[in-house]
């Protein structure tokens, strides 16, 4: 088994430190080490997993003292893989490969952001150093190859989710169905896009029974709770804080709402899959790969307030089509989302 270490800036409590852990967990803490630079609320996880862990300040992406440390733990160590998950840490970790440790550095792009020319024109240089970048999504590869990646370099893996160990078929709504939104409180997540299309779908449809449960914490806590006072919802939406019970936060929900105006690849929907929940999502970055429209669940344009409000009450009035696509979903989660074909794919990149 390939010895690796894994690079990572901050250590926050989102995908990326998930995907992280779960490979942690999958390798084996006694072949895995991890360095950190800032610490985070996802720290007590890497704790918890009793992986070695190292914390390197990384003042940028050509933080020369950071790239000579991260060497000499390479060397310490005795690390096979290097697998780092932003562009800071990838570069640092080419830097150290330049400085004369041997071995394979493998890059995970988790999060589509803007590069501009100098990046690009970087990234044609830094990333023929690395061994592979992974990308979690068709539109990342696409979008990798926009900025500067060589297609030979690039390799697609889904990101995956252990299934339970229980199928759960929604065979009826409960009687008052719940439509649940899950993650951070930021603007990109569009917890706003949905409640006001909640408004409207109270007022256009006053007799359907519906709430809505808002889980997670951040940033703009303190405007969604002003706006749901403001829209008149206080009945209809409450918020739930942070549950770290997958279990119990899926299976209390009927439907789950991705209504990100940008995400690359997110778990959310992949989860709800497994759990053979209803899955409505934008048509934004990765969502359309995990959500196919009438297959795995439903589509709609981001921003669009009516389209929303009538496709979760299409999805309110339609047994039939909320059975099916319950069904589906899981069958589609089952053919490409599985856990042990991320680790599988992943691995075989680490061993190659």
């Amino acid at each position: 088994m390939a010895k690796v270490l894994y690079l990572l800036n901050f250590v926050g409590n989102g995908g990326t430190e998930k995907y992280v852990l779960d490979l942690i967990h999958s390798a084996g803490r006694e072949n895995c080490v991890f360095i950190y630079s800032e610490e985070g609320p996802g720290l007590d996880d890497f704790k918890r997993a009793n992986v070695k862990m190292y914390q390197v300040k990384m003042n940028g992406p050509f933080d020369f003292q950071a790239a000579k440390q991260i060497k000499q733990i390479i060397q310490m160590e005795k690390v096979d893989v290097v697998h780092a998950n932003f562009l800071r840490e990838n570069y640092l970790a080419i830097l150290a490969k330049l400085m004369g440790a041997r071995c394979k550095v493998i890059w995970t792009y988790h999060v589509n952001v803007p590069m501009n020319r100098k990046i690009r024109s970087l990234n044609k240089i830094m990333t023929t150093f690395n061994y592979k970048v992974i990308t979690v999504s068709q539109f990342m590869y696409e979008q990798l190859q926009q900025k500067g990646v060589s297609k030979n370099k690039l390799q697609l893996i889904f990101n995956g989710v252990s299934a339970p160990s229980t199928v759960y078929p929604i065979e009826s709504l409960g009687e008052v169905p719940v439509i649940s939104v899950i993650g951070r409180l930021r603007e990109e997540k569009g917890q706003s896009f949905l409640i006001k299309s909640l408004a409207y779908l109270k007022k256009s449809q006053p007799d359907l029974k519906w709430e809505c449960h808002i889980y997670g914490d951040g940033p703009q806590a303190e405007e969604l709770h002003s706006l749901v006072q403001e829209l008149d919802l206080e009945n209809f939406v409450y918020f739930k804080g942070f549950c770290a019970d997958k279990e119990i936060l899926y299976l209390q929900s009927d439907i789950i709402v991705v209504p990100s105006s940008n995400d690359a690849f997110p778990y959310v929907p992949i989860e709800a899959l497994s759990y053979s929940r209803i899955v409505v999502g934008t048509k934004i970055g990765g969502i359309p790969e995990i959500v196919k429209q009438e297959k795995s669940g439903l589509l709609v344009d981001y921003g669009n307030e009516e389209e929303l409000a009538n496709t979760l009450a299409n999805l309110l009035t339609d047994q039939k089509l909320v059975q099916r696509l319950s069904r589906d979903g899981r069958k589609y989660f089952d053919d490409h989302f599985t856990f042990e074909k991320m680790i599988d794919k992943t691995k075989a990149l680490y061993e190659h």
